[in-house]
């Protein structure tokens, strides 16, 4: 399918469409773990974003090498083109992509071992999914604060937040994240999600979102 809009794109000129496809191609390899075809196809969205003067197709595109970097291991790499991602999005005011970013590069310091970094802009990207009402990127941005919280050795800040983003994630529908609670409550022993509904018994009244 996106071979074929691509032929069309490119037929009538259209520019952006080429480069949204590019970049909709390279998910998909993402997402299948061909990460240097990805990569490439990527790297041609760039050009054309920058071509033609497409700031939002340009930030999504540099979020998106970012993240390929990110898991090809390279994470200086990862860090460099998520902060320029991060300058265009807050330039442009796209908030949703900023808080998209920031959980990226927060992402980047945990695995680097720089908690206190990341919790910094784990806490930015929440503060932003709040603002905007995005209930989705809140469970995810409370659900990474959650792991920097155990790191930390702050357990109690770390269930409440992950009981929290459980809340957040039953209410949206967001089956990645549910599956992901599900995997992390068998880590840390726990049967499965029934774990975090007792997590969310215990959340005091005054606790509504977990907020550490």
């Amino acid at each position: 399918y996106y071979e074929q809009a691509l032929k069309i794109t490119r037929e009538i000129g259209d520019r952006a469409g080429e480069a949204t496809t590019f970049n909709n191609i390279g998910m998909i390899h993402h997402n299948l773990g061909n990460y240097q075809e990805a990569l490439n196809y990527f790297e041609q969205a760039l050009k054309i974003t920058r071509e033609i003067g497409d700031r939002a197709g340009e930030g999504t595109t540099l979020n998106n090498i970012g993240l390929i970097h990110d898991k090809l291991g390279n994470y200086q790499e990862a860090l460099n083109y998520y902060e320029q991602a991060l300058k265009i999005r807050r330039e442009i005011g796209d908030r949703a992509g900023e808080a998209t970013t920031l959980n990226n590069i927060g992402g980047i310091h945990a695995k680097l071992g720089n908690y206190q970094e990341a919790l910094n802009y784990y806490e930015q990207a929440l503060k932003i999914t709040r603002e905007i009402g995005d209930r989705a990127g809140e469970g995810i941005s409370l659900f990474n604060l959650g792991h920097i919280h155990w790191a930390l050795g702050e357990p109690e800040r770390a269930l409440r937040c992950w009981g929290a983003s459980f809340r957040l994630a039953k209410a949206t529908g967001h089956g990645a994240l549910l599956k992901a609670l599900e995997d992390l409550a068998r880590q840390i022993g726990a049967p499965g999600l029934e774990f975090w509904e007792e997590i969310l018994a215990k959340l005091k009244p005054t606790e509504p979102n977990g907020a550490p």
